[in-house]
């Protein structure tokens, strides 16, 4: 039930990658007329080209592994591991993630995007093997094997009367 539960999170958590990493949310206090046009597919200094950017999936012995690359800005799940960082130029385009749990199997590894922009392998610096991603244009394209429901016995009595109006900023 533990690792039905764990999968369905990472199922839950690709889903939330797919549809919301990479966009920008709202005002985030910056003058929008400095903004040069994102129209073109030059990376931010350090970041991730239109190539690279987007929701990729690997499995790996333990489970899925989920990786989102939006310019500098990188989030990693793999298991009950979830890690954020960067996606910088280090005389090679490398992830530098720090996890919440302390792990350190994927803090730093180097990425290599294959030339169609459909995969791309990661060699960590801490594991034996590398991880090789598809990139994920749609849930169609997650691998197969992955759960595709939540399981039962979920809460229900979630609170719905919460505050609106609290400041964001």
């Amino acid at each position: 039930m533990k690792k039905a539960v764990s999968m369905a999170g990472a199922v839950a958590a690709a889903a939330l990658l797919l549809t919301a990493c990479g966009s920008d949310g709202g005002d985030d206090g910056k003058d929008a007329s400095k903004e040069t046009s994102s129209a073109s597919s030059a990376p931010a200094e350090g970041g991730a080209d239109a190539k690279v950017t987007g929701a990729y999936v690997a499995k790996s012995g333990d489970g899925a592994v989920i990786l989102s690359i939006s310019g500098e800005k990188a989030v990693l799940i793999a298991g009950k591991h979830t890690c954020t960082g960067e996606y910088t130029d280090m005389g090679g385009k490398m992830l530098m993630l720090k996890c919440a749990d302390g792990n350190t199997d994927r803090s730093a590894g180097k990425v290599t995007p294959s030339a169609d922009g459909k995969t791309l392998t990661v060699d960590w610096d801490a594991l034996a093997e590398n991880d090789t991603f598809t990139k994920a244009a749609s849930p169609s394209d997650l691998p197969s094997g992955l759960p595709t429901s939540f399981p039962s016995g979920l809460p229900s009595d979630i609170p719905t009367n919460l505050p609106t109006d609290l400041p964001t900023g």
